[in-house]
């Protein structure tokens, strides 16, 4: 004796036989291989670099990066003046700088 889960199952599988192959409308495939081919071209990976907000905001980081470096660079040479300064006005005036006379 078959189960009533069994017996559904078999009722099922008898409906389906007489169904036929479906056919799709014959411009289906020509439209989504239009619309494949769109998509490839249309989304390069690139393009998001070229959007204004992009472009700006790489402009203000490089604007940034050279703006720190020229105040880095001012600042070693004022380093390295005053070190030369304190270095040669000893010897300019014929003293030796470690030697404190008072």
């Amino acid at each position: 004796m078959k189960s009533q889960r069994e017996e559904e199952v078999e009722k099922t599988l008898r409906s389906i036989d007489g169904l036929e192959r479906a056919n799709p409308n014959p411009f289906f495939s020509t439209r989504v291989e239009a619309h494949l081919r769109q998509r490839l071209t249309s989304a390069t990976p690139t393009t998001w670099v070229f959007r204004p907000a992009w472009v700006v905001a790489s402009l203000g980081l490089v604007l940034v990066l050279n703006l720190s470096a020229v105040v880095y660079v001012r600042e070693q040479m004022a380093r390295d003046e005053q070190e030369q300064e304190a270095t040669s006005l000893p010897s300019e005036w014929g003293f030796d700088a470690n030697v404190l006379d008072w």
